[in-house]
């Protein structure tokens, strides 16, 4: 039985170096399902409807570890539907991912970039989006994270990730062990909720930051929407 009371830092497998392309692009295939059905993407666009409200402005998105940007996918197919205008940018550390995302994402305009953010000199977006990394970074590398999302936004700072709770973990581990065809997904979901957080969690990490302007909800299926205002 996991100890729920505190972060797991055990390491997914996600998280380890030369991942085979077949392998990755199965994972991540079925993490956009999983976001779809599951309430993933629906906690960023609530987010967004509270961030965004003129239909004359160009809103500028960046999502950091976008991954294979099911969540930029889903943020333009949102904003099209309510009558948004918005410019897209993708970063990610792994090149493999960047190619998965290019390939899926035919028909949106969405810019995709790869390297470490920490390294490159990036414009100040609206809107910085960061949904389900979090949970991979720890202390100091979790608070440099946050810092520089904040940095980057000129309205607020976004972040969509994962409550740790007993029914999560239970539910997604029977869900996977069911459904998956990814080693890498049946491994590393059930992972994930336990390297997620408690909601006062976030509150003693951002008072920590001095990051005053800031609201955690609870989003059905066992997410938090953490909303970081400047």
């Amino acid at each position: 039985m996991p100890n729920f009371n505190i972060r797991s830092r055990e390491k997914e497998l996600l998280d380890q170096p030369n991942i085979p392309k077949a392998e990755l692009f199965q994972n991540l295939r079925e993490l956009d399902t999983i976001n779809r059905l599951l309430g993933g993407h629906q906690a960023t666009l609530i987010g967004l409807q509270q961030l965004m409200t003129d239909k004359s402005k160009t809103y500028h998105i960046v999502d950091f570890a976008c991954g294979g940007g099911d969540t930029l996918k889903a943020i333009a197919h949102w904003a099209k539907n309510k009558g948004f205008s918005v410019n897209l940018m993708g970063f990610d550390l792994l090149e493999d991912a960047i190619e998965f995302a290019k390939n899926e994402s035919g028909g949106y305009d969405i810019e995709w970039r790869i390297g470490d953010f920490n390294n490159i000199d990036l414009p100040v977006f609206d809107i910085a989006v960061c949904s389900l990394a979090c949970h991979h970074f720890y202390d100091e590398q979790l608070e440099n994270f946050l810092l520089k999302m904040n940095r980057s936004a000129k309205i607020a700072a976004l972040v969509n990730d994962l409550h740790r709770h007993p029914v999560a973990f239970f539910g997604i581990a029977l869900l996977t062990k069911v459904f998956s065809k990814s080693h890498l997904v049946k491994n590393d979901a059930k992972l994930s909720v336990i390297k997620g957080f408690k909601k006062h969690e976030w509150h003693i990490l951002l008072q920590k930051l001095q990051l005053s302007k800031f609201t955690v909800e609870w989003i059905w299926a066992f997410r938090h929407l953490i909303i970081i205002r400047k």
